[in-house]
C-alpha cells in the first residue's frame, strides 16, 4: 500500500515519514541491477525436500507478481530467467533430471490471480466483482453469497494452507454485527463450503478455515 514546503534561510534536514505497509516493505529498486532479479526475494522458495516444486514455484510466481504490483510494472523476461536460474541452482538436489521446470514456472506466472501482499480489503473488492460459488447459490442471502466468494479469494491467497477469518474485520467490511457474520460462517460450513482447520483462541488468534469448492 503507498501512502511543497518552503523555508526561510537554510532548509532543515528533512526527516521522511515512514509509510505504512500492510504486509511487506516495498523493495528497493536501487538493488535491482545488482542481482538481475528485479528485487524479488526468491530464497524463501528454494526447495528443502522432494516433491514440493509445484507448490514452491507457484508461491515464487505469486511473490514476483506482488513485486510487480508494488513497482507498477512487469519485470522483463530476462529477470524471470535470472530468478529461475538462481532458484534452480539452489534447489537442484530436490529436482528431477530432464524435467522442464522453467516452462512450469512461466505457466504459473501466467496463472497468478492473487499476488503476494494482497490484503483482506483487496480480496473483498475482487469478490464483489465475481460470481459466487455454485454451492452458495442455495442460500438466497446475497451477503452470505458474497462471504463465500470472499472465502474463495482468501483460499487462493493462502494456496494449500488454511486462511484466517477474523470475524471483527469481516464484520466491518460487510457492515454487519459479529453475531451475523458468525451465523453466516456456520451456514457456509453446513453447506460444505468451509471446513474449520484451527479453532480460534480468544484474544490471541482468529479461526482458520479451508474453502472447499
Amino acid at each position: 500500500m503507498k501512502l511543497a514546503d518552503s523555508w526561510v534561510g537554510e532548509p532543515p534536514t528533512a526527516v521522511p515519514s515512514e509509510p505504512f505497509y500492510d504486509e511487506a516493505e516495498e523493495l528497493d529498486e536501487v538493488d535491482e541491477p545488482k542481482d538481475g532479479c528485479g528485487g524479488v526475494g526468491w530464497q524463501p522458495y528454494v526447495l528443502t525436500k522432494a516433491h514440493t516444486s509445484n507448490k514452491m514455484l507457484r508461491e515464487l510466481a505469486r511473490e514476483i507478481r506482488g513485486v510487480e504490483e508494488q513497482h507498477g510494472k512487469e519485470l522483463p523476461a530476462t529477470h524471470y530467467k535470472m530468478i529461475f536460474d538462481n532458484w534452480e541452482s539452489a534447489s537442484r538436489a530436490f529436482l528431477q533430471p530432464n524435467h522442464d521446470y522453467f516452462t512450469d514456472f512461466l505457466a504459473k506466472l501466467d496463472c497468478v490471480t492473487v499476488p503476494k501482499g494482497q490484503t483482506l480489503g483487496a480480496a473483498f473488492e475482487r469478490a464483489k466483482r465475481r460470481q459466487p460459488p455454485s454451492k452458495a447459490l442455495i442460500i438466497a442471502n446475497q451477503g452470505v453469497q458474497l462471504l463465500a466468494t470472499l472465502c474463495r479469494e482468501l483460499q487462493d491467497m493462502a494456496g494449500d494452507q488454511p486462511f484466517m477469518l477474523h470475524q471483527t474485520s469481516v464484520a466491518r467490511l460487510f457492515t454487519q454485527s459479529q453475531r451475523t457474520i458468525s451465523n453466516w460462517i456456520r451456514a457456509l460450513k453446513t453447506v460444505g463450503l468451509l471446513k474449520l482447520a484451527e479453532a480460534a483462541i480468544p484474544n490471541a488468534r482468529a479461526a482458520r478455515y479451508y474453502f472447499i469448492e
